[in-house]
């Protein structure tokens, strides 16, 4: 396309290739992306003009309710793949994961300016009926198990809030659960003694929470003594905010990146996290460790509303290749699954202060990424990544340093 006829429309309305050629004359580099793929790309976003790639790596083997998962996770950094898989054998070891879902739905808003004049009483009377017509109207959304449950009302001066629960059956459920709103929401603008509707919208309140458990003997975690550490950290992560927001960042490393891997919206999982590990008024850990009877028990508790359908999962190839690993899932048993790798995150984090240390382990893995940046051929990289992890040396001038000998040594 011309240029001026370009410039005539706005910038989203462009093609991602017009897009793609406009920042190259203005000398920006991009990568290289097949046209095929811009395309599909172009139709999940906006403003689109290449992409962004995590690796994905897999848990082989996670036990959860007696039931064995290749569990999926897309993550750049490796040491938070190495540790769920740590923890996945230790854990199956002693029999796995239990694991409980409790999907009761998502909650919207709708809050309303009102008169007067306005009767809360006699407006809560249609609530029946007001349900009744929105299970009519999304009647595909009760078709497969969901739809409106519950309304609820308060008022404080002139402004009445609205809480709506919907059960978004299998689906993450916040595009339908903001048309259902907005359909609600409409219709009592219309009514007497109602100024205007200030907004319909979904909230990410925690409601579908998952908790994951497990009961590990002593000895499989190195002793009584690290199993007691291990309690004491959990202890400090309850009482100490400092402690309790790492903690929880650890979980998230395993969550998030099974969230990233299943297409599911981590970002909302994120917000929803972080209230409740606050609902007592006080920030704190969102797991908890104790023992009994020669027994460490670990417990995570985490907001998951997720989705196995809809949204761009099965619009996306790569959604559908973790699914394919999974195997048959609901929603339930896939929220089950996060939970699951969270505390496995959690349990192996804990266990590496409580032994070696954190860093050792981490850096190990990192250094993989500090020798992906020199600038030497394979051999080279392979040969420098074993010469930082006998030397324990994981910086860049070390990198260099194995890289130099290296290439003498070769002359």
């Amino acid at each position: 396309m011309k240029s001026e006829e370009l410039f005539k429309k706005k910038f989203y309305q462009w093609l991602p290739e017009d897009r793609r050629n406009f920042f190259e004359q203005e000398g920006i580099e991009l990568n290289e992306i097949d046209s095929k793929t811009l395309e599909r790309l172009n139709r999940l976003s906006e403003n689109v003009i290449g992409q962004v790639r995590l690796p994905l790596g897999v848990i082989p083997n996670l036990i959860v309710n007696k039931r064995k998962y290749i569990v999926p996770m897309a993550v750049e950094e490796p040491s938070v793949v190495a540790a769920a898989n740590h923890a996945s054998k230790i854990f199956n070891q002693n029999g796995g994961v239990e694991a409980v879902s409790i999907r009761n739905g998502i909650y919207g808003q709708i809050v309303l300016e009102v008169t007067n004049d306005f009767d809360i009483n006699s407006f809560t009377r249609q609530f029946p009926e007001l349900i009744n017509q929105a299970n009519q109207k999304f009647a595909s959304l009760v078709k497969h198990g969901g739809g409106v449950c519950k309304i609820e009302a308060s008022q404080k001066d002139n402004l009445v809030f609205l809480r709506i629960l919907v059960d978004p059956a299998e689906a993450m459920g916040a595009n339908k659960t903001n048309a259902i709103l907005e359909f609600l929401g409409n219709k009592l603008e219309k009514q007497a003694n109602i100024e205007q509707n200030l907004y319909a919208i979904l909230s990410n309140y925690p409601t579908q929470l998952t908790t994951a458990k497990v009961n590990l003997n002593v000895d499989s975690v190195g002793g009584f003594k690290v199993a007691e550490k291990l309690v004491l950290l959990s202890k400090i992560g309850r009482n100490d905010i400092y402690r309790a927001v790492t903690n929880n960042k650890g979980i998230m490393n395993g969550v998030d990146s099974v969230l990233i891997a299943t297409g599911n919206d981590y970002r909302g999982v994120e917000a929803a996290t972080a209230v409740w590990a606050n609902k007592s008024g006080n920030y704190t850990s969102l797991s908890k460790w104790k023992i009994e009877e020669d027994k460490l028990i670990g417990e995570l508790t985490v907001p998951l509303a997720i989705g196995v359908v809809g949204g761009s999962i099965s619009a996306r190839e790569d959604i559908k290749q973790s699914f394919n690993l999974l195997g048959q899932v609901s929603a339930k048993q896939l929220a089950e699954i996060i939970a699951a790798t969270g505390l496995a995150n959690n349990f192996s984090a804990l266990l590496a202060i409580s032994t070696k240390g954190i860093q050792a382990g981490h850096m190990k893995l990192q250094a993989r990424n500090l020798v992906a940046t020199l600038n030497a051929n394979e051999e080279e990289k392979e040969e420098v990544l074993k010469k930082l992890q006998q030397s324990k040396k994981y910086t860049q001038e070390a990198a260099l340093e194995f890289l130099s000998e290296i290439r003498k040594d070769k002359k």
